[in-house]
């Protein structure tokens, strides 16, 4: 059970949590599994309901003091592969969260708040602004533009602000650790490895041996796993690639999510909601990584189910809210889910506990939706 807990924990650090948020807006936009069966414009492109709804879920779903010098018989130090991160202007990555060659991919192009994302496949292109907190996705096949204004947006880094701040965080840390982890070839080229832990966190940076540029960035927490490849830094992006006009012939489609909190009420209703669309049975899992995994066939589940128009129009706000609830909760940092296959209105099954911060007791919900404070010695099983 401890080890269960330790490996589905959630971190209650603050950078760490805006970090997941990020990744949340960023990653949800589609799976290397979903391009490869599903095709987009097919599936919720059918009207302005579905449009909006499964967009939304898509883009909300997704996604981290002293220099620590490594001593080394030759080749780049941790010092020099980390230089590119912090001094770069504009950077281009591919990114996979979950396992290689399972995982969902993006494509990122990164210039100061503004992120273009791609996906061959589902959707064609997505313009995150994060200052302003405003999302454009574009659909090529449909010309269709789907405008989100997520309201009350944290303020939060970009993957490579983020990178930058755990770096700094680990390394002002009396526990930080920097090993080198020798030399291998990474995507064809020689390559050497730096493995950085502190705080329950672990970045693994693979760098060019010649130029010290990094070609691979390995980040595991808690249980998200995050790989970055394929860097390019400092390369010329037009500022046309960022720009949040509507191209001329598409169709405009806007719609707001107020993020403002999460409380078990919001995280409550997200699984009601979930259950409603999957026929009255929970998911098979709630995690970041299943949510990625999954963004396209939610949105279909959302867009062919018999739950009215309405509630189909709130299904962005809804499925944030639970997502951030899971994130953002003032907890010790610890959940379990066990609702796969459990019906809606089952009340003698737990489908999901955790324990809020400084509670001596744990809250469980079970599958009627009640909850009820209980004892660690009286958790289910």
């Amino acid at each position: 059970m401890e080890n269960f807990l330790r490996k589905n924990s959630i971190s209650s650090n603050p950078k760490a949590n805006k970090a997941v948020l990020n990744e949340l807006v960023d990653e949800m936009e589609k799976t290397q599994q979903a391009s490869e069966s599903l095709n987009i414009g097919r599936i919720i492109m059918k009207s302005p309901i579905t449009k909006l709804a499964a967009a939304a879920v898509i883009i909300i779903a997704a996604v981290i003091g002293t220099s620590y010098f490594v001593s080394t018989s030759g080749g780049p130090a941790w010092a020099d592969v980390i230089k590119p991160i912090f001094t770069a202007k504009t950077v281009k990555y591919d990114m996979i969260i979950g396992q290689e060659g399972s995982g969902a991919v993006i494509t990122d192009m990164v210039k100061g708040s503004k992120i273009r994302r791609t996906m061959e496949g589902v959707i064609q292109a997505s313009i995150i602004d994060l200052a302003s907190s405003k999302v454009m996705v574009l659909e090529e096949n449909t010309k269709t533009a789907v405008y989100v204004d997520l309201k009350n947006l944290p303020s939060i880094p970009n993957y490579v602000e983020r990178l930058r701040n755990l770096i700094t965080k680990l390394e002002s840390s009396p526990k930080f650790e920097v090993k080198k982890l020798g030399e291998k070839i990474i995507d064809g080229k020689e390559a050497v490895g730096f493995l950085a832990t502190g705080f329950g966190i672990e970045v693994t940076i693979w760098a060019d041996t010649e130029t010290a540029v990094p070609i691979r960035i390995e980040q595991k927490e808690n249980n998200l796993n995050v790989i970055c490849k394929n860097f390019q830094f400092d390369m010329e992006m037009d500022d046309s690639l960022f720009s949040m006009d509507v191209p001329a012939g598409y169709t405009l489609q806007q719609m707001g999510i107020d993020l403002t909190g999460s409380t078990e009420e919001d995280f409550i209703a997200g699984l009601r909601f979930l259950a409603d669309v999957g026929d009255g049975v929970f998911p098979e899992d709630i995690s970041i990584e299943y949510f990625v995994k999954n963004a396209v066939q939610i949105g279909e589940k959302i867009s062919v189910s018999k739950i009215p128009d309405s509630e189909k129009m709130k299904a962005g706000e809804i499925v944030s809210k639970f997502v951030i609830f899971l994130r953002f909760f003032k907890g010790e940092g610890q959940w379990h889910y066990a609702g796969d296959g459990v019906k809606l209105g089952d009340a003698s099954k737990a489908i999901f506990w955790y324990q809020p911060k400084e509670s001596p007791t744990w809250r469980v919900i079970y599958g009627d939706l009640t909850v009820m404070d209980v004892n660690e010695e009286d958790l289910p099983n």
